[in-house]
Order: structure tokens, then sequence, then C-alpha cells
């Protein structure tokens, strides 16, 4: 798959699963693929295909990242005959363990696929698979002193973003946009998510090394783009015309605050940049020119290869117990976008393109993760 390809178009994933959506939020749902019983030996054991189930955990269809993650699934498990089941848990933490043991209760082989809520939830997620026989990818989020080792081969690999160099890339794009002075406000996501830790981190890193820009304030804004418009609003209406540029860790949260900079009639005169999930809103701002940045980490991908890396492991493709540690817990390349180059990044990826990309779904590691 080109670069073009593994970068985030997500229109298609948007509308795969719009109409799903609705009744998706808070529940679960269910692809399967009807096939004849396969035995594949393994260990002097034998497992079936029939016997298994894919399952692909995410906050929301809404949110179009992970519509494009569901689909990234849908294509993997669909290519095997393998049911898939969706989980939506709403950003409710106790929601996603509970469902996820639902599945786990009625006795099939779980192959999880996951992006948590906060990393304190991972160890339950991951202990909960290991204890069925299951085996689990998680991304995004985890406490930083536990590992996938520590806990058994049921957690084959965590994969990670280096949320740092997100939040450093984009604040400077920010930074040189303004010409190097002005100030600035900054909208987090959710506080306990690790990934929002660490892009505002690299955003407060790029920041520091300025002394031509200033951090008005910081606020949380939960990954959610009304809390990120009124939020916006309120500090507008704090900061006044000391407002040159708005940073937020993710493209919901930029385009909430862009459509408050709309509304108090600055589109344009302040800028704003996102740090990460290029939505087709998104690309479309940057298009624009009322959005300077956002990052691609490409969830076609993400979504697929955390079941690449299960399945192979059952099938006794790979060995995790016998895999090195920089292939347990690993960095995956990522993009970041602008105005430059966005035309690159509108393409969307088939299903073909999706099962090829994670053949090796080791393919795209950049490095062990550093924290």
């Amino acid at each position: 798959m080109t670069r073009t390809h593994r970068a985030i178009g997500i229109r298609a994933a948007a509308r795969a699963v719009g109409a799903a959506t609705v009744l998706a939020v808070m529940a679960s749902s269910t692809i399967s693929c009807s096939t004849g019983s396969e035995q594949i030996e393994r260990d002097g054991s034998v497992v079936d295909r029939n016997d298994m189930v894919m399952v692909s955990e995410v906050r929301s269809l809404t949110n179009p990242y992970e519509a494009a993650w569901v689909q990234g699934s849908r294509a993997y498990a669909e290519s095997l005959g393998i049911e898939l089941k969706v989980i939506v848990y709403g950003g409710d933490s106790q929601n996603a363990l509970s469902q996820l043991q639902s599945v786990l209760a009625a006795g099939k082989t779980v192959l999880l696929n996951i992006n948590p809520n906060t990393s304190a939830d991972t160890p339950a997620i991951v202990r909960a698979v290991q204890n069925s026989g299951g085996c689990a990818v998680t991304q995004w989020s985890k406490p930083n002193d536990l590992h996938p080792w520590d806990v058994g081969v049921g957690w084959a690999s965590y994969v990670a973003y280096d949320g740092v160099r997100q939040g450093t890339d984009t604040a400077n794009t920010l930074i040189d946009s303004l010409g190097g002075e002005g100030g600035v406000i900054a909208l987090q996501g959710l506080l306990a998510n690790e990934i929002s830790q660490t892009r505002f981190e690299g955003f407060q890193q790029a920041i520091g090394e300025q002394s031509g820009v200033v951090l008005l304030d910081d606020q949380p804004a939960d990954f959610d783009r009304n809390k990120a418009y009124t939020t916006t609003q309120t500090l507008l209406n704090k900061y006044g015309e000391q407002v040159n540029g708005i940073w937020a860790a993710t493209d919901s949260m930029a385009l909430g605050a862009l459509q408050a900079v709309r509304e108090a009639g600055k589109a344009g005169e302040i800028k704003v940049a996102s740090a990460a999930d290029a939505t087709p809103e998104g690309l479309d701002a940057i298009v624009k020119g009322e959005l300077v940045s956002t990052y691609t980490t490409d969830p076609y991908f993400n979504g697929a290869m955390g079941l690449a890396i299960c399945y192979q492991s059952l099938v006794g493709e790979l060995d995790v117990e016998s895999l090195p540690r920089e292939n347990r817990e690993f960095y995956v390349d990522q993009s970041l976008i602008t105005a430059s180059n966005v035309d690159q990044f509108l393409a969307e990826p088939s299903d073909a393109e999706i099962v090829r990309s994670v053949q090796n779904p080791f393919s795209r590691i950049t490095g062990p993760v550093t924290r």
C-alpha cells in the first residue's frame, strides 16, 4: 500500500458505518461470514476457525478515525471468513469491560483489537483475555509500568504512537503560522489518557523553546467537539485580542474550536492546529486554509493490524513467546499533514489493500516504546 493509501481519507469508512451509528453507540454489532469448518493444528492441539471471534472495540462510530478502524477490522475478518463483533463503549470504561466479558463468556476464542478508554483500563482488559485463552492487542494507552510480557502470551502486543512527536510537530507548525510570536490556548483530550498527555507534553516542549509565543491557557476538552467549542468560546471571551492561535490534541476538538473562531469573526486570523486524526472535515479545513495541521496514524491499518497479530499467533504463524520485545511493544509510523502535502492524504484504501498491508503486521514499526 502506498503512503497515499495508508493515509486517512476516511469518507468511505464514515459512510459505511453511518447507518449503523445511531443503533451502535453503547451497544454491540456483529459482522459474520459463513465458511466451512477449518481445523488448524497448533502445538499438539486443534484450533477451529469457526470457534474464533474477532472483536474490534472503540469508543464511538461517530468518530471518523474509529469508523475507519472498524472498516479495517471488517476487511481483515471478512478476508478470513471469521466473525467480527464490534463493541462500541461510548467512552464508558466499565461498559467497555462488561461488554468484552460478555463476549468472553460465550466460550469462543477471542481475538481482541482495542483502543482502551484510559490507561487504567488496560490491565483488567488484557488479563480477562489472557485468562480466557484468547489474544489481545491494545493500542494507544496503557500504564507505563505494565508490559505485555508481564501478563503473558494472551496480551500479544501493545501498539503506541509517538504523541510527543505529534504534539511537537503540530505546535511548531502553529508557531510558524504565527511568525514565531503571539498568544495561544491549548485544548487537551482526556487528562487520564496517555496519548493526550504525551501530545500535550510535546506541545509544551515546542512552546517552551519559543520566547515569542506565550501559552495563555490550557483546558481539557475530553476529545469532544462540543466541549471544545464551548471551552474556546469561554477562552476567547476571557483573553480577547491576546489569542492568536489555538492548538488541539485531535481534529474533533480543533473543529469545535474553529467553529467558535468563525462565530467570533476571526476565521483565518486566529490560527488553529490539530495534533491528530486527519478526519475528512479536518483535511478539508486544511485545503481551505482554516486549519494549519493534523496528523495521520492510518486507522485502516491499525484496525486490521491487531487482529492480524492475534490470528497469526493462534494459527501458529508466529510465536508470541519468542517475539523480541520490540515486536510486543512498539511505535508505528505516522505523518504530519499540512497545506504542503494534504493532497497526498485524500485517497482511501480498498479492502484488498488493507488486508495486504497487514500480511506482515510488524512492517511499520519505527522503534520500541520509550515510555
